[in-house]
């Protein structure tokens, strides 16, 4: 559908309000269709109905205008004549006569009382004239068609038909995809208990809902196959048995219960009070600084999703990280990690670059981590602060990943030492290094069970903040003469013993007078503390 107008001049579509008629609309135009659409197909179809609204709208108005005058046409008197050159001003003929200029020729002359009151008059039957060379139908910018609004505004409309559509009753949606909830087919108690027993039998599974429906013999039920798909998602999304974990477009089913305990609950080294976003405020380096650590902790849900892909990407381990056998999902991750419109969790593969072995794992997004890479972790001799790299491949659902490579040798790095009554010690001890590692974020662990214990009793009884800051940087100033501490090595350190975002610990730093920027990200003691 095309329409051009006068009135299309002030475009409405990026600011397009959904009404109680555009519903209605659409979800007869789903009951004739008796197919399952996507929200920017409706888009499109809700788009092309208002473009034909506009364009009877116009009709209407041109024919109550009347006849749009060209120098070159008779007129007769009684005719209504729209003028375009005076604004679409409209009047009505009141007299006709002879025209007098011998440079023109024969002519006529039109008189003309406009709507204001006032009268005109017009030449007519006069053939030389440059109006009469104008297109009134198609001034230029005002053609619109569905794709051309659609490719400017579609973002726009579309997650404001979601928002109208996710108010109503009459449909109902699966990812991305909606139809009307009366023309759904049912699907039994049966043929849920059967399912759950199918995956009870494959461990929990994945199964993707084609391999599902050849199962439970639903493929040949002689009803609409995309019919049959959308109503067997929506009745295993409405069943808290089961876990919808496929990636975008993608629908792969899971038994709830059988997800790895990680999965089910975050993990004790990544719990957290909450987001702490970066501030606005801060100097652009130490905006730069925070950011470059790519904590979970630092962003919110709109900055994650709204990364840009990439083919590969590389990051440091943190200790709660390294601990959980986790990776962050943050704006540098999520650009090679796969994306999911509903599912909070996502069953996905990596594969090491250097044995080609696969490893399963999850993305938790509604908590920003991926788990399953705690043995992968120690079967490559990582420590917090190695260097990891992970990249896309043709599947959405797997991605590459390798540590940086490094040959294996020895290196003088910051050491946790666990002392029996349970506090720490940090020493600079030769480790054996197997991977490329951030200096300042590296830390050898060489007693895991005993900072377990430390962060078990730390769940009933935590130290404030300020003063988890205070004793970790005097343990960390007697690594170096000038007894400063970076803010990286800091960081670090700190999260070896508690979940700790950037934008928190400076805040500790920056609002005491115990702690002194000495400069380049530098902190001391001051003499008071």
């Amino acid at each position: 559908m095309t329409v051009s107008s006068k009135k299309n001049t002030v475009n409405h579509w990026d600011k397009l309000e959904i009404s109680s008629n555009d519903l209605q609309y659409l979800t007869n135009y789903l009951f004739e269709t008796e197919e399952p659409l996507p929200i920017i197909k409706l888009s499109a179809v809700l788009v092309n109905h208002r473009l034909e609204m506009l364009a009877e709208e116009e009709a209407a108005r041109l024919a109550q205008a009347g006849l749009t005058y060209l120098p070159k046409e008779t007129y007769e008197v009684g005719n209504k004549l729209n003028f375009p050159e005076l604004d679409y001003a409209s009047g009505v003929v009141l007299s006709i006569r002879d025209g007098d200029n011998p440079g023109l020729g024969a002519f006529k002359v039109i008189q003309v009382e406009l709507e204001d009151g006032t009268t005109k008059e017009f030449a007519s039957g006069l053939a030389d004239h440059d109006l009469n060379e104008k297109n009134y139908k198609l001034q230029p910018g005002e053609e619109q068609s569905v794709e051309s609004i659609m490719k400017t505004y579609g973002r726009t409309i579309n997650a404001s038909l979601r928002n109208a559509l996710e108010a109503q009753s009459d449909l109902v949606r699966i990812g991305n995809t909606w139809f009307p909830r009366s023309l759904l087919i049912d699907i039994g108690p049966g043929h849920l208990n059967i399912t759950e027993a199918i995956l009870d039998s494959m461990e929990g599974g994945p199964i993707s809902i084609q391999d599902l429906m050849n199962q439970l013999e639903l493929e040949n039920s002689g009803e609409n196959r995309e019919l049959v798909e959308f109503s067997l998602n929506y009745a295993l999304q409405e069943d808290p048995r089961f876990d919808e974990v496929g990636t975008t477009g993608q629908f792969s089913w899971f038994l709830r219960r059988l997800e790895p305990a990680e999965v089910l609950e975050t993990p004790l080294y990544l719990r957290s009070d909450g987001i702490s976003v970066i501030s606005d405020d801060l100097d652009d380096d130490t905006y730069q600084l925070l950011d470059s650590l790519d904590d979970e902790l630092s962003f919110r849900a709109t900055d994650i999703n709204d990364a840009e892909p990439a083919e590969s990407v590389k990051l440091t381990l943190t200790y709660p990280h390294w601990r959980a056998g986790s990776l962050p999902v943050t704006p540098l991750t999520n650009q090679v990690l796969p994306s999911a419109l509903e599912s909070h969790t996502i069953k996905v593969s990596f594969i090491d670059e250097q044995t080609q072995q696969p490893i399963s794992a999850w993305i938790v997004r509604e908590h920003n981590y991926v788990t399953g890479l705690r043995e992968w972790y120690e079967e490559r001799n990582l420590i917090p602060g190695s260097i990891l790299e992970i990249s896309r491949t043709d599947d959405p659902g797997v991605m590459k990943i390798s540590p940086e490579r490094k040959r294996s040798n020895k290196e003088w790095i910051k050491t946790v030492l666990v002392g029996a009554d349970g506090g720490l010690v940090f020493a600079l001890l030769r480790q054996p290094i197997s991977a490329g590692f951030s200096e300042r974020m590296a830390i050898a662990i060489p007693d895991v069970n005993g900072l377990d214990e430390i962060w078990k009793n730390r769940q009933t009884k935590a130290p404030a903040l300020k003063t988890d800051v205070m004793r970790m940087m005097a343990e960390l100033s007697k690594l170096n003469n000038q007894r400063h501490v970076h803010f990286i090595d800091l960081y670090a350190a700190m999260n070896v013993i508690r979940r700790t975002a950037p934008m928190d610990l400076l805040n500790v730093l920056n609002s005491s007078d115990d702690f002194f920027h000495v400069g380049d990200h530098y902190y001391h003691i001051t003499e008071k503390a």
